[in-house]
C-alpha cells in the first residue's frame, strides 16, 4: 500500500477507510499527533510522546472523531506540547486534573446538599420533602458546583437577595422563599461542617439581612353570624378526631396552630384548668412572650379529656402514628379540613386569632390588654417591665370562659345578647379600665387602645 496522505482538514479524514488492521495517519504540521483508523471504521485521535520524567514512550487518546473535531484535536496537541516544553508529562497532568475535579465534585455544595436530602427521607413527610427539594434545587442552581468550603457569606447574600427579588407576592412584597432557602442552605453547611468539610456556616447570618416576608393578612371570619356557621360546619366533619378536636380547641383558645399541635400532656393541668407552654414564636421575637399560661375553660377541658381517651398514653395530645418527624398531626391538617368545608381564602387555622381578637373587643368589649395577653403578645407597664405569665390570670380565665360560652351560644343558634356590652357590662368594663389605668398609667392604656387594630 502507498504512503498515506497526512491529514490537514476534516475533509481529508474521509479519504481514510477501514482496513483489515488498524493503522495510524499523521497530521500535517502536528508531530506526534495521529488519527487511528480501526477495522470497524472507528476513528480516534492519538498523541504519542516521550515522557520527560521517565524517558519512555507514552500515548494518550484524545477522543473519537467526529466527537472531537480536527480543530479541537489540534488545540489539545498544542496544550500537550506546551506542557512538554515545561517538562510536565501530559498524561500525568491529565490524571491529576481528573483527581482534582473528582475531589471538587465530592466536596461541592451539590454533593452535600443531596447527601443531606437523602437522610431526610427517614424523618420527613412526602409533601415536606417536595418543598425542601425545590428549595435545594434552587440553591444548587446558583452554587451547586462550588466547593462547599469556598462559599462565603457575601456570596450567599448575593444568591439569596436574587432569590428574594424573584419571589414577590401580588403586592410586590417579598415572600419567605429566600428565608426558607437560607434555612435549608444552613442545614447543608451544618451537615458538611459536622463531617469536617467546611469550618463555617455562611448562610447563618444572612436571614437578618433579608427583607421581612409579607403575605398580607391571613383570611379570618370576624362577624358573629359567619362564625356561627363555621362552628356548625366544623361539627359536621367526620373522620380523625385529632383534627376535629384541634379545630374545636383553636376556636376556643385561639393559640397558634403550631403551639396547639405540640401540646404535651405534661404541660396541662386539667383539674386546675391551666396549660403552660413556651410559644414557638417566643424565641427571637421581641413582641412575643417566651412563656405563657392559657386558662382552659370548661369546654376545652372536656375536649382534652376526650383526647386523653385517644392519646393519653403518648407524649403529645395530638399524637399521630403516621407522622415521621415530630409524631404529631401535620401543620396543614387543620387548614385542609377548613378548605374541605369551603373556607378557602375565607378562614384559616391562624384566623381564629383574628376572630377572637376582633369579637372579644367589638362584641364582648374586653380591654385590649387582656386580649393581647391571651394572644401571647408582650404587654408592658410604663417602666417597660413585661407582665409575667400569671398576671391577670383570674381576669383572663373569666374572659376565656365567657368566650367559650359565647361560641356555644353562636353554634347552637341561641340569643347572645347577654354576652354583649350592656349597662352592667359597661359598669364592669369601666371598673376594669380604671384598674388598668391605675396599674399601667393612662398614657400606656391610651396607646394600647389606639393600636388595637
Amino acid at each position: 500500500m502507498g504512503t498515506r496522505k497526512p491529514i490537514s482538514s476534516d475533509r481529508s479524514i474521509s479519504s481514510h477507510k477501514a482496513e483489515d488492521k488498524e493503522y495510524l495517519v499523521t497530521v500535517k504540521h502536528h508531530p506526534m499527533l495521529y488519527l487511528m483508523v480501526r477495522p470497524n471504521g472507528t476513528k480516534s485521535w492519538i498523541y504519542r510522546y516521550k515522557s520527560p520524567t521517565l524517558s519512555k514512550n507514552k500515548r494518550i487518546s484524545l477522543g473519537t472523531y467526529p466527537s472531537v473535531s480536527f480543530a479541537r484535536a489540534c488545540e489539545i496537541w498544542r496544550e500537550y506540547e506546551e506542557l512538554l516544553s515545561r517538562n510536565i508529562d501530559p498524561k500525568n497532568h491529565r490524571e491529576e486534573e481528573k483527581k482534582i475535579l473528582l475531589s471538587n465534585t465530592k466536596n461541592s455544595f451539590n454533593y452535600f446538599a443531596w447527601e443531606y436530602f437523602e437522610g431526610l427521607n427517614q424523618t420527613q413527610k412526602q409533601n415536606t420533602l417536595i418543598r425542601k427539594k425545590g428549595r435545594l434545587e434552587l440553591i444548587c442552581s446558583y452554587i451547586g458546583d462550588e466547593p462547599i468550603n469556598e462559599i462565603t457569606s457575601p456570596k450567599m447574600l448575593e444568591v439569596l437577595l436574587d432569590i428574594q427579588a424573584q419571589s414577590l407576592n401580588s403586592a410586590g412584597k417579598p415572600t419567605d422563599k429566600a428565608e426558607r432557602c437560607a434555612g435549608i442552605a444552613s442545614d447543608v453547611f451544618v451537615y458538611a461542617g459536622a463531617r469536617g468539610f467546611c469550618s463555617s456556616n455562611p448562610a447563618a447570618l444572612i436571614k437578618s439581612q433579608l427583607a421581612k416576608s409579607s403575605y398580607g393578612h391571613r383570611p379570618a371570619i370576624t362577624k358573629p353570624k359567619a362564625l356561627a356557621k363555621l362552628l356548625r360546619d366544623i361539627e359536621t366533619l367526620e373522620g380523625d378526631l385529632n383534627t376535629i378536636n384541634s379545630l374545636r380547641l383553636l376556636s376556643i383558645l385561639f393559640v397558634r396552630n403550631g403551639d396547639l399541635r405540640r401540646m404535651r400532656w405534661t404541660d396541662i393541668d386539667l383539674d386546675a384548668g391551666r396549660w403552660r407552654l413556651k410559644p414557638l414564636k417566643g424565641e427571637g421575637k421581641e413582641n412575643m412572650v417566651r412563656d405563657m399560661v392559657v386558662p382552659l375553660p370548661l369546654q376545652a377541658v372536656a375536649i382534652l379529656r376526650e383526647q386523653q381517651k385517644i392519646n393519653g398514653h403518648t407524649e403529645f395530645v395530638f399524637f399521630s402514628p403516621t407522622a415521621k418527624k415530630h409524631q404529631i398531626i401535620s401543620d396543614a391538617t387543620a387548614n385542609k379540613r377548613l378548605k374541605d368545608l369551603g373556607y378557602k381564602d375565607i378562614h384559616c387555622a391562624h384566623g381564629f386569632r383574628a376572630t377572637a381578637k376582633t369579637i372579644l373587643q367589638e362584641q364582648l368589649k374586653y380591654p385590649l390588654v387582656l386580649v393581647e395577653m391571651a394572644l401571647g403578645h408582650t404587654t408592658k407597664d410604663p417602666n417597660g417591665t413585661a407582665y409575667g405569665r400569671f398576671e391577670y390570670i383570674d381576669d383572663r380565665s373569666e374572659m376565656m370562659q365567657k368566650w367559650a360560652d359565647y361560641l356555644d351560644a353562636l353554634r347552637e343558634g341561641r340569643d347572645t345578647a347577654k354576652f354583649r356590652a350592656h349597662v352592667k357590662d359597661d359598669t364592669d368594663s369601666t371598673a376594669q379600665l380604671k384598674a388598668l389605668i391605675a396599674e399601667l398609667g393612662e398614657d400606656q392604656v391610651l396607646a394600647l387602645l389606639k393600636n388595637k387594630a
